[in-house]
């Protein structure tokens, strides 16, 4: 095998670890009011597709998602009670590098309040890469908001050093 050959390869593999790496893990904490059947999501990514959403069918609480193999979805009570508290849906979904909108909906318009749900903690999206972001649903049948997903510091570093390494002296 010859020097430009290893140094290519190593440049090519370099370049894919990086790649991968690229998706930044987010944690998705979403506080429903009592009233979860007025309430629904979606998570869109910035070529118009849906990469996750929530809605209420015919009594069912519906959770799909374009990335099934990294989305577990924990879905309990907020507090001691639904009735005062409301209800909680937590999950984890690796995210490709970019921009995601979430847009939310309450079919009777009154936000998702109710007793001790304020709506001001709507929707929040956290990730070890400083990702930290919060939408409120009160007192509206709708909102919308947007967050950016930055790849962590050594996804940059592999992308950087694939460049390094798949250069080539010229005498």
């Amino acid at each position: 095998m010859n020097k430009r050959f290893a140094l290519t390869s190593a440049g090519i593999a370099t370049a894919a670890i990086g790649s991968t790496a690229a998706a930044e893990l987010v944690t998705f904490t979403i506080h429903n009011d009592y009233y979860i059947s007025e309430n629904s999501w979606q998570i869109i990514d910035a070529s118009s597709n849906t990469v996750a959403s929530m809605f209420v069918s015919g009594g069912y609480i519906y959770i799909p998602t374009s990335q099934s193999s990294t989305y577990a979805v924990s879905f309990g009570l907020f507090g001691s009670s639904a009735l005062t508290d409301g209800y909680l849906t937590t999950f984890q979904m690796d995210l490709a590098a970019g921009d995601y909108t979430i847009a939310m909906q309450d079919s009777w318009g009154d936000g998702w309040v109710w007793n001790s749900a304020t709506g001001s903690d709507a929707f929040n999206a956290t990730s070890a890469n400083g990702l930290d972001y919060t939408l409120g649903m009160v007192s509206t049948s709708a909102v919308s908001g947007s967050f950016t997903v930055v790849p962590a510091p050594g996804a940059l570093a592999l992308l950087g050093l694939a460049g390094l390494t798949s250069r080539r002296k010229r005498k």
